[in-house]
């Protein structure tokens, strides 16, 4: 009987590993600690070989030599990085047209914390570095012991005992490495058993790029630059790689196999009769060299940037490519999750986007290890094919790569823009998820009025607000129609949002029926103090004029000052560039004071009451009314962006204005002080934050569920509708 080869074993075992976790779903997702120990004894004697591998060989190593090998390296680097930044300017075609405003993320008003380069490259603490796992500062540290080696004249003393103790790690590494087959069976059930389809269908336009892009590159791309420079087969290559790609793949790390890696690069030399001595010694120098510069695995990730602004409704403008490549470049020296947000920053990009790229990660993840590892042994093989005298530029074999990939490329990325257009016409837009969200709270019994009027139910002598609600059983509520995401009259004309939903909440608490009242634009005051309402539960920001003319709750909510403005109009984007301008017009609705505080920062600017605030987004105003922007709500103004796809939301000042919103209330002590215990209680439990996640944050509330699995939503409901069948034919 034919023996099973090891690389075969590992496929097995990622396919059992798959088949058992959406089988069995949640039941084995325990399997993913097993997956962890085994990752971690990968891990155990890696970073140890790498700074002992540097200081060994860069310590043997002679000067011209050294430079040699790291020019022709640098040279690779940059050529293999030019190729990636041509593909993420074409990649982002494939996107078609499609609109969608973005939630308000509470990033707007975080600060962008830098990159700490130093802590990231400079060894200050190479002990620290080592136990936190701090690769490129550990790197540095080993190359500059190696260089301090190199000098010595009897350094043979200390790196002979050095090279014996790194035979030894390599050794434990392939002893672990026999455990992959079934290290690979539990991570990959681990893994599938807490997939959400769900969160990774709203990706589907990144993850199919991406995955496209990887493959374009590993099996197209790569290898024929393997051919056309190299004296090694693209085949030869893909055979004896294949079990550690796979591994990484399963692991989502490359330096877990990185001794694996280098020892399989040299398999590659191997085959070529190109394994000498010094082949071997560039081979354990430069792959660790190599580890923390870009590579095109992490590179590509990038693309994730002009999907983001894609998804937010306005393409990457070409004039935003030159910045777009320029800190990938800068920020793929570090991990996507910690460069990605910087990205998005620059480029203005709504970082609420960056939890999309999170949930990502669960694929991405290991389909970005597999192409860096590929990057790694291709710049291995031109790096030492160029240091030996064996690099060869094959005519015929470029000429046919150029078309091969060019004809391949385009017909991918035109495929792509037709497969996405015809499945994003089945994904919703932010605007319709908004508009599909349904209320969280026990929905009670309600009318919604058509006007505004007192408040039929008189107060009888000496009655409060309070006594009044639990002896009718009907509790007066105050609205803005037009207050998204507050409260508004969804797609099926129901009256919904943040103020309804904790309205419903409240009625339940008073075990009563709710009248919904619109309140009439610009008289709030005289119609709460006038008995119209018992509360008013719109977005109503908290100010000493307000409290002087009416009875105000505590705060409930704290918002950020913002304004709304039209897309292609950046003289808004900065607190610079919008106190230079001459003048400017800001609109506001009903709060002159907040409108005044805002705009105190720039001298020249004027404000403008609306009645309406259609009037702002038709531009129903005469001729010589100009209106720049509208001030509100950074989350008010997130869902304007929503309903009107050419607008964004910008703070211009130099700091963030927060403001409070709170109830306005019917004249009435033991009312307010009710209110505000209820309040301080809805805050407690939790109510308000769940109600906050989805109509402000867009994150809609469903009960916790178990993920998809065959057993349970197969195999389990067809036993348990036969059982019931069976149960009801015996009854």
């Amino acid at each position: 009987m034919k023996k099973i080869s090891f690389s075969v074993k590992v496929i097995i075992g990622l396919f059992f590993g798959i088949l058992l976790g959406l089988f069995f779903g949640e039941r084995v997702s325990w399997l993913s600690v097993a997956g962890d120990v085994f990752i971690g004894l990968l891990q155990m004697t890696v970073l140890p070989y790498i700074v002992f591998s540097l200081i060994v060989n860069i310590g043997r190593l002679s000067l011209d030599t050294g430079k040699k090998l790291v020019t022709n390296a640098l040279i690779f680097l940059v050529m293999l990085l030019g190729i990636g930044m041509i593909y993420l300017f074409v990649l982002p075609f494939a996107f078609p047209q499609w609109g969608s405003g973005s939630f308000y993320s509470s990033d707007f008003i975080q600060e962008t914390l830098p990159f700490d380069f130093v802590k990231l490259y400079i060894p200050a603490n190479p002990f620290e570095s080592l136990s936190n796992n701090v690769v490129p500062a550990a790197v540095l540290f080993s190359i500059f012991i190696g260089l301090g080696v190199m000098k010595l004249p009897e350094k043979e003393v200390l790196l002979k005992p050095l090279e014996t103790l790194n035979s030894a790690f390599n050794q434990v590494n392939k002893m672990i490495i026999k455990l992959t087959p079934v290290g690979v069976f539990s991570i990959a059930a681990g893994v599938v058993s807490e997939l959400s389809w769900a969160d990774l269908s709203r990706l589907q336009g990144y993850l199919l790029i991406y995955i496209v892009a990887v493959l374009i590159f590993t099996f197209i791309v790569l290898p024929y630059i393997i051919s056309i420079f190299t004296p090694f087969s693209p085949k030869t290559v893909f055979k004896i790689t294949k079990s550690t790609l796979i591994t990484i793949f399963a692991t989502g790390k490359i330096i877990v196999v990185y001794p694996q890696l280098i020892e399989d690069i040299k398999e590659i030399l191997k085959s070529q009769n190109e394994d000498n001595d010094e082949a071997k010694k560039e081979v354990d120098i430069l792959l660790p060299l190599a580890y923390p510069f870009p590579n095109l695995g992490t590179f590509m990730i990038y693309v994730f940037v002009p999907f983001a602004a894609w998804y937010t409704g306005k393409a990457l403008p070409l004039g935003d490519y030159p910045t777009f490549l320029g800190s990938t470049l800068l920020s793929s020296f570090v991990a996507p999750v910690t460069g990605l947000p910087f990205t998005l920053d620059m480029l203005n990009i709504p970082k609420e986007t960056f939890n999309l790229f999170v949930l990502s990660t669960v694929l991405t993840d290991r389909i970005r290890v597999v192409l860096g590892a590929f990057h790694l042994i291709t710049l291995a093989l031109l790096t030492i094919s160029a240091t030996q005298g064996v690099l060869r530029f094959k005519i015929k074999k470029f000429i046919e790569g150029i078309v091969v990939i060019i004809v391949v490329s385009t017909l991918l990325v035109f495929g792509m823009n037709l497969l996405l257009k015809q499945n994003m016409k089945n994904i919703p837009t932010n605007y319709e998820i908004l508009n599909s969200f349904r209320l969280i709270s026990k929905e009670q019994p309600n009318e919604v009025l058509a006007n505004s009027g007192k408040n039929p139910k008189i107060k009888w002598r000496g009655e409060n607000t309070l006594s009044r609600i639990k002896r009718t059983g009907k509790l007066r509520v105050g609205f803005y129609p037009n207050a998204m995401p507050y409260s508004f009259f969804n797609k099926d004309s129901l009256l919904v949002g943040l103020g309804i939903d904790l309205a419903h909440q409240l009625a339940h608490d008073l075990d009563a029926t709710i009248d919904f009242v619109p309140v009439t634009s610009g008289k709030l005051t005289q119609e709460i103090n006038n008995d119209y309402i018992d509360i008013m539960i719109s977005d109503i920001f908290i100010s000493g004029k307000y409290a002087q003319l009416m009875t105000l709750s505590k705060p409930y909510l704290n918002v950020s000052l913002a304004m709304v403005v039209k897309k292609d109009n950046d003289e808004f984007d900065t607190f610079k560039s919008t106190a230079a301008l001459d003048t400017f017009t800001v609109a506001y609705f009903q709060r002159e004071d907040i409108a005044k505080e805002f705009v105190s920062f720039f001298p020249k600017a004027g404000i403008y009451p609306l009645n309406d605030l259609n009037d702002f987004f038709s531009e129903n105003l005469p001729d010589t009314i100009k209106l720049d922007a509208y001030m509100t709500s950074a989350e008010r103004a997130s869902a304007l962006t929503m309903v009107y796809s050419e607008y964004k939301v910008v703070n211009p000042l130099p700091y963030h204005i927060t403001n409070a919103l709170v109830f306005p209330l019917a004249k009435d002590d033991v009312w307010r002080k009710y209110i505000n215990n209820w309040i301080d209680f809805r805050t407690k439990d939790g109510t308000t934050e769940r109600l906050y996640d989805q109509w402000i944050l867009g994150h809609e509330y469903i009960e916790e569920q178990e993920s998809w699995s065959f057993y349970e939503n197969v195999i389990m409901q067809k036993w348990l509708s036969k059982s019931d069948t069976v149960t009801n034919k015996q009854k």
